[in-house]
């Protein structure tokens, strides 16, 4: 079987978590061989750092809206109303792929028309989960994605995502018919289900679940620590995870607030704790990747007295999900900016302070139990981020063993997707994995 996942940026580990936790998914409905057609921003560099020996199943290749289209980078009016004028024109051309006439060989390379053979061949498109719908960013690739899918006679799945809210007459005027097409909407959050109640044509094919990355959660692991009713014994390390967010409320006067809380949240580690903190997240170590949290790491170290310097590290390089999960099975606890980076440190037990930049954070702290010490990146000054420090680290036994028991609640609902995503499957796929089933389920009551 052959799955399309699009809009995929592996250079970000956490995406790349998002991507193996659906392959994850996926293989516990479907039990036959499982090809993944992965359409990414950065296919060679990606491939790079999922090379083929490590995933024999992922494929990774360009995604097709950015290959094939045009987008405006200036104000240049003239240019970019002919890039319009070309969009429509490739539009026009996908309906002769193929035909070797004059529009197809005009707009398409030999790699396109291989990347869109593919999309005509799949069993199913996915669009990965994330936080890609959404106003901060321009959604004009993502919906030219979306119906370059349609004219591929492809109906698509939207993973796991918080989206919206949608206020701009392009984005209402367009999401709609790609939001009608799809059989299946999986949301992170009732938030984000609301914000598209009035854009969907069937409100019942919404589901909010968990975040797709707990469903690589170490279960057994979280079982443990849950049973043996006492926390493990303490490393005397903890994780920071930080990054730069052009959108915090202050322009750079927020940054510097939020850089100058996370410099007393790492003074009082080290200092009142006796704490030695690694700096490490999930977007970095990766040059060609426009973002690399280990230079906002690196001018928060810089501002340390050097006394308390001394016992913070910064590390630059990248991991894998599987690689980040190990180093941060091995923390006490993680301070964590990035989501995928708290979701993952969970996913190994290890306990998180989460810092939101966005909402979808604020949403997994509710979930989790760890709400009423978060802190926002628009309003965090260091006096709060202490306090809340001091409060989670008095109390870290509650908060880990609140935490693990949602985290298992959460890899239930991830791995709910499952059965939402079923009946979606190819005819004859879902009949084996029904028969797969059955077979499994007459063997344990035999063995009863």
């Amino acid at each position: 079987m052959k799955v399309v996942v699009e809009n995929t940026v592996c250079l970000n580990t956490g995406d790349a978590a998002i991507l193996l936790a659906i392959r994850h998914i996926l293989k516990s409905v479907f039990k036959d061989k499982l090809e993944f057609l992965v359409f990414d921003s950065q296919p060679e560099v990606a491939a790079r750092l999922y090379p083929k020996e490590q995933y024999p199943d992922i494929e990774l290749r360009k995604l097709p809206s950015e290959s094939i289209f045009k987008y405006k980078y200036d104000d240049n009016t003239v240019k970019n109303a002919l890039k319009q004028v070309y969009n429509q024109a490739v539009f026009q051309a996908l309906r002769h792929l193929g035909s070797g006439n004059y529009l197809d060989r005009r707009f398409f390379t030999d790699e396109d028309r291989k990347s869109l053979a593919m999309y005509k061949d799949a069993d199913m498109v996915i669009t990965t989960g994330g936080t890609y719908l959404v106003e901060n960013y321009s959604l004009e690739r993502r919906i030219n994605q979306f119906r370059l899918a349609e004219m591929l006679g492809k109906k698509t799945i939207f993973f796991t995502q918080s989206l919206g809210p949608f206020a701009k007459p392009y984005n209402r005027r367009n999401l709609p018919p790609v939001f009608a097409r799809s059989p299946l909407i999986l949301l992170r959050d009732v938030r984000s289900r609301d914000h598209i109640l009035d854009l969907v044509d069937d409100p019942s094919k919404c589901h909010v679940v968990a975040d797709s990355v707990f469903a690589l959660a170490d279960v057994e692991r979280i079982k443990a620590l849950l049973t043996i009713g006492r926390p493990p014994a303490p490393t005397g390390r903890v994780g920071i995870s930080v990054r730069h967010w052009h959108y915090v409320q202050g322009g750079q006067g927020g940054m510097d607030r939020y850089i100058d809380s996370v410099r007393a949240i790492s003074t009082k580690l080290v200092r009142d704790y006796g704490k030695k903190i690694t700096f490490i997240s999930t977007c970095q170590g990766v040059p060609e990747y426009a973002h690399d949290d280990s230079k906002t790491a690196n001018a928060i170290v810089s501002g340390l007295a050097p006394e308390i310097a001394s016992h913070v590290s910064v590390d630059a390089s990248f991991h894998t999900p599987e690689q980040l999960m190990a180093v941060v099975k091995d923390f006490d606890f993680v301070v964590s900016t990035r989501m995928h980076m708290m979701i993952m440190s969970l996913c190994v037990g290890t306990p998180v302070l989460p810092i939101a930049y966005e909402f979808k954070t604020k949403e997994v702290a509710k979930r989790i139990g760890v709400d009423d010490v978060l802190l926002d990146i628009d309003t965090v000054t260091p006096d709060e981020a202490l306090g809340k420090l001091d409060r989670f680290v008095g109390d870290l036994d509650h908060y880990r063993a609140v935490s693990l028991k949602a985290v298992l609640e959460e890899h239930a609902s991830a791995m709910s997707a499952a059965d939402l995503i079923r009946p979606l499957l190819p005819s004859s796929a879902a009949d084996r994995s029904h028969s797969l089933r059955q077979d499994l389920e007459q063997d344990l009551a035999r063995l009863a």
